[in-house]
């Protein structure tokens, strides 16, 4: 269990980790820290805008909205996906 790893409330982890899935998801930290805020507190605003950061750039380009264009990469490597849909770049990377 995460909780013996990092000494905070079982409570906080799992709401992070619940807004987390969705910045990862849907490519919006911004927008699922406020959502996480406004669920549990502005005193957990750090650590959910922390796990919802890391979801968001663990991710890649990939999340459930398929028309989703990439304005700017989330690392060097991808600068190739600029301007590109999410469903374009998955289009793109089976081809290979």
């Amino acid at each position: 269990m995460l909780i013996w790893f990092i000494p905070l409330p079982m409570a906080l982890l799992a709401g992070m980790g619940f807004v987390a899935v969705f910045a990862g998801a849907t490519n919006t930290p911004i927008a699922c820290t406020i959502m996480g805020i406004e669920l549990f507190g502005i005193e957990s605003g750090v650590f959910i805008a922390l796990a919802c950061s890391t979801a968001y750039l663990f991710s890649g380009h990939s999340g459930v909205y398929a028309s989703q264009i990439i304005g700017s990469p989330k690392h060097k490597l991808f600068k190739g996906e600029k301007g590109l849909s999410l469903s374009e770049i998955n289009k793109k990377r089976t081809k290979k």
